[in-house]
């Protein structure tokens, strides 16, 4: 108790000198150096942010710009030449420090106070919860700014700059932040960067697999963030069985290493009935890093996702993207510049559903609950059928038959 109590006071002393924020005035951009984006997670609403700094870069190129990031989505940024140097947030080794960590604690005062070393002017809060909020606070910037939703106190810290009547997706909400700042943008450009070493590791991997580079493959993403959102193994097994019979693609599973049973179950499932002619699914769930990922939806034909951010790094590269939406609402949220091939039944959802939760969940059971499904899928997805999904596929340029 005595280390947790001493560890509170060591941040109450750190948070006494830092400023309050100054009366809310957008900055003149002309008059600052040094800007701090702040935008930890998730992948893809990293993704969705990314924009944001070219367009500040090239409309200020002295500005030097900086970006929070947490390790999940760290590899997002890393590599975007717009940027000077990507500050990452050790969070996994604080969180599995534990509160009563002295050790821990010292490292989080010791790391705010290199936030405020660095003498940011501005920071720009793309998160907008209390974690970004500390960190916006702990730079001492003189200028705090962040997007429409600042909430759990980061509405104290910062002041929201609400987005233009005509945006509507997360990419225009962040640019309208440095839009108010003077920085118009023609083109969205998304500052993915993929080392070349990391495209050598893919390919090896799956030439480990049997997969040739010159055969036009597929990837599949079943899993998702939060459960509500996800299709189901029987809805994609039966697509997978349908594509296997009518186009000879490889296809690869993709996912988290704690999303291999999902896929194992759909394995499974197709199995007794997969084309014999045909080199099975391989499942690559767990064995990429973010880079890697970034590789193979780089090289693939077309990517086969839920709302997750496997959807958002494909979008963002140009790369078709059949996404299959639930509670979530696509035109805020769905795959950029990808609406038309985008399937969804918001009509079906009721007041209170959302991307977490799901109000009217459909009775029909699961058959792979094992694999760590819910055991209700929402009505909206269930809505969507295999064959919707084929319709998007084969009405794509050059589908192999």
């Amino acid at each position: 108790m005595e280390r947790s109590h001493s560890a509170h006071e060591g941040m109450r002393a750190f948070l006494i000198f830092i400023p309050p924020m100054s009366k809310p005035h957008l900055p003149n951009l002309n008059q600052i150096n040094r800007v701090l984006i702040i935008r930890l997670s998730s992948i893809g609403d990293v993704v969705h942010a990314t924009p944001l700094s070219v367009a500040l870069s090239e409309a200020f190129p002295h500005l030097e710009i900086s970006w929070l990031v947490e390790e999940m989505s760290a590899e997002i940024v890393q590599g975007n030449p717009y940027l000077k140097e990507v500050i990452v947030v050790p969070r996994s080794r604080w969180k599995k420090g534990g509160w009563n960590s002295l050790h821990i604690w010292r490292e989080k005062l010791a790391f705010l106070s290199s936030l405020r070393a660095r003498k940011f002017d501005l920071t720009l809060d793309l998160q907008g919860y209390a974690k970004s909020g500390v960190m916006a606070l702990a730079t001492g910037a003189k200028h705090r700014i962040g997007w429409r939703r600042l909430r759990d106190g980061s509405e104290w810290i910062s002041q929201a700059v609400p987005p233009r009547p005509e945006s509507l997706h997360r990419v225009e909400w962040f640019l309208d932040v440095v839009g108010a700042l003077g920085v118009q943008t023609e083109t969205v450009n998304f500052p993915l960067t993929i080392p070349d070493s990391a495209r050598q590791s893919l390919n090896t991997k799956l030439n480990a697999y049997g997969i040739e580079a010159s055969r036009p493959y597929l990837v599949l993403n079943l899993a998702t963030g939060n459960e509500v959102r996800r299709w189901g193994v029987e809805k994609y097994a039966e697509l997978v069985l349908e594509i296997a019979r009518r186009h000879p693609y490889s296809l690869i599973l993709i996912g988290s290493k704690k999303d291999k049973p999902l896929n194992q179950a759909l394995l499974d499932r197709i199995k007794p009935h997969y084309p014999e002619s045909l080199p099975p699914p391989v499942d690559l769930a767990g064995e990429t890093n973010l880079k890697e990922l970034m590789a193979l939806l780089e090289q693939t034909a077309v990517h086969i996702t839920g709302d997750t951010g496997s959807t958002h790094i494909a979008a963002a590269m140009g790369i078709p993207t059949l996404s299959l939406y639930g509670p979530t609402d696509p035109v805020h949220a769905g795959a950029w510049g990808q609406a038309e091939r985008t399937l969804s039944h918001r009509e079906l959802c009721t007041r209170g559903c959302g991307g977490k939760e799901c109000a009217h969940p459909c009775l029909r059971k699961h058959p792979a609950t094992e694999a760590g499904e819910s055991p209700n899928v929402a009505a909206c997805l269930d809505a969507i059928t295999a064959q919707d999904v084929l319709k998007l596929l084969e009405a794509l340029p050059n589908v192999p038959n």
